[in-house]
């Protein structure tokens, strides 16, 4: 088991490098075209497993095309996330997406039509 202290360190440097590689060297057309945004990463106590919180613009179509392609280039991100941290053993990459932007706009929407 690893310190709290040292897990939150991780998951930060996880997301850091991910959105790093995600928006400078990823090929793939999907996430290109989509530009995911990592929103939070939880790492498990052990460090074994990271589970990324992905935020994709867009429809259901795109969301779940770039999900695929995140899934798809997993071995390329855990590749990218060994060569720039100092760990004995990079994490598990497990994507889910994120929709805690949309639930906010959602909010904002509903507030912003009870005030007008």
């Amino acid at each position: 088991m690893i310190s709290e202290r040292t897990r939150k360190r991780l998951s930060a440097e996880v997301q850091r490098i991910l959105a790093e590689v995600l928006e400078f060297e990823v090929k793939d057309p999907a996430l290109r075209a989509t530009f995911p945004t990592i929103m939070d990463v939880e790492l498990s106590p052990d460090a074994q497993r990271a589970v990324v919180h992905v935020y994709v613009p867009g429809g259901t179509k795109e969301r779940q095309a770039a999900l695929v392609a995140l899934d798809h280039d997993k071995g390329f991100l855990r590749t990218q996330l060994a060569r720039r941290m100092h760990v004995r053993r990079v994490p598990e990459l497990v994507f889910k997406l994120d929709e805690t932007l949309d639930r906010a706009l959602k909010l904002e929407k509903l507030f912003g039509e009870e005030e007008g």
